[in-house]
């Protein structure tokens, strides 16, 4: 139970694009189109996933037993590096207009300030245990997923819509993510 309370709660409470504020900068760049934003929304919780995962392990066991955890940072960056850079060559190989569509939203996952402070978020914040951390992480990047995919079929219809010339492209878009962040915030009364 207490992981699905956890899982609730990183996907709908505290999201990490809705109530963190982190990976903006991807989340209102590749949300224009649902399919890259899907095909981002999967990069990204491939490499929150698994970085956060390997994250937690090298802080449980290397750094904190060497009293060295003041290198968490460098170290977690590194391991998202080498997570992004697999991930942006498969994408490459086996998907290429994908690829084309993520542009240089791809690599800036490494710079994505919500993988890394995920993968800090469990290992310092919340001193997770190695099963929290996968459930925190997984739950989490699904709720970037989730908000970026939704996010994009909102402003894919409203491309459909007369929206007065004041209001077109970053306007628009920051307002319909205020309104989605109040509905989110509806979910903190269950947890």
């Amino acid at each position: 139970m207490e992981y699905i309370a956890l899982a609730f709660s990183a996907i709908f409470v505290s999201n990490v694009v809705l109530s963190q504020f982190y990976g903006l900068c991807p989340f209102l760049g590749v949300s224009t189109k649902k399919s890259s934003a899907l095909s981002m929304g999967m990069a990204v919780t491939f490499v929150i996933t698994l970085s956060s995962m390997i994250a937690w392990a090298i802080d449980t066991y290397i750094l904190l037993p060497n009293d060295i955890r003041y290198l968490n940072t460098i170290v977690f960056i590194l391991v998202i590096a080498a997570f992004v850079q697999l991930v942006e060559m498969v994408i490459k190989k086996f998907s290429p207009p994908i690829y084309q569509a993520l542009g240089v939203y791809l690599p800036l996952i490494t710079t994505n300030c919500a993988v890394l402070g995920v993968a800090i978020d469990a290992t310092q914040k919340y001193n997770y245990s190695f099963g929290s951390t996968v459930v925190y992480a997984l739950a989490i990047s699904l709720g970037y997923a989730l908000i970026i995919f939704l996010f994009s079929a909102i402003r894919e219809e409203m491309d459909a819509y007369q929206i007065p010339e004041n209001y077109k492209g970053i306007s628009i878009a920051l307002i319909s993510a205020f309104i989605m962040a109040m509905a989110f915030m509806g979910f903190g009364g269950m947890v």
